[in-house]
């Protein structure tokens, strides 16, 4: 502000501007189409399920993993019942077969004994003339010890072999009996791979819906903010108020003062 001028008061102007009428036609189309459009239609989500439901072949492969997992496997079943039995030591000393080898094995030693043993004793005692002895008898006797005791040490040999073998056996069903027993494991696994999947499935569908929520909860918000951008983004036109100060010159000020007092000398008679 100058020193030779003071405010005196304010003055305000207000300036309307108006879009360019070959513009306005447009203008009132666009913000109706904007309500209708946007505000008063949002968008709307895909209207069917946006997750891929599992095809034929998987489901039916689903269904007899898990039969299979809970009814477990009826090759590993036999096999675990037998080597239970194997290691509680059913088999040992009940071979069906046992004694028909021994018999097998002793057939010689009792064909030669009938045939060529016995015979020749009874022979032996008749050339001499003291057949039906008391010699012969005991003779005969001890021919027949001899031929139980090698009878029985073939029974012998054969059981010991025998429970050996089995005894084996169940050495080995011991060894076998971990991995065995892991197979109910791998069915358990099984079991709950399956659950897994339908797990994983459930909860794509759940997300679905969540995500089908969630956007038309949002929808509204986002349609009105679109809105708002579309007629309120642009330079349509409007109003706009500036105030200014006003100034008077000082100098203009003293010479209407003298100029007032000089009329009033005049009026009063203080000059000639």
């Amino acid at each position: 502000m100058s020193s030779g001028s003071k405010q005196t008061g304010t003055t305000t102007a207000v300036t309307n501007t108006s879009p360019w009428s070959e513009q306005q036609p447009y203008l009132t189309e666009g913000f109706a189409r904007a309500q209708s459009d946007i505000l008063n239609k949002p968008l709307e989500y895909y209207p069917n399920s946006t997750v891929v439901p599992f095809s034929g072949q998987t489901e039916t492969a689903l269904q007899r993993q898990e039969q299979r997992a809970m009814g477990g496997s009826p090759v590993v079943g036999a096999a675990q019942s037998e080597a239970l039995k194997t290691i509680q030591g059913d088999y040992l000393n009940s071979n069906p077969y046992l004694n028909q080898a021994m018999q097998t094995a002793a057939r010689p030693l009792l064909q030669n004994f009938q045939d060529t043993i016995l015979p020749g004793i009874q022979s032996g005692f008749s050339g001499r003339g003291r057949y039906g002895s008391g010699l012969q008898a005991y003779q005969q006797q001890k021919a027949g010890e001899n031929l139980m005791t090698q009878l029985g040490d073939i029974g012998t040999r054969m059981s010991y072999a025998d429970y050996g073998a089995e005894r084996g056996r169940q050495q080995q069903a011991l060894g076998l009996a971990p991995e065995l027993a892991a197979q109910d494991y791998v069915d358990i696994g099984q079991l709950a791979q399956t659950g897994a999947m339908r797990e994983q499935q459930a909860g794509a569908e759940l997300q679905d819906q969540i995500n089908r929520f969630n956007f038309e909860q949002q929808a509204p918000r986002d349609a009105l903010s679109q809105y708002m951008a579309l007629v309120g983004g642009g330079s349509y036109g409007g109003s706009s108020t500036a105030t200014q100060p006003i100034f008077q010159n000082k100098a203009a000020e003293n010479v209407g003062l003298l100029g007032g007092v000089a009329r009033a000398g005049n009026l009063f008679g203080l000059w000639g």
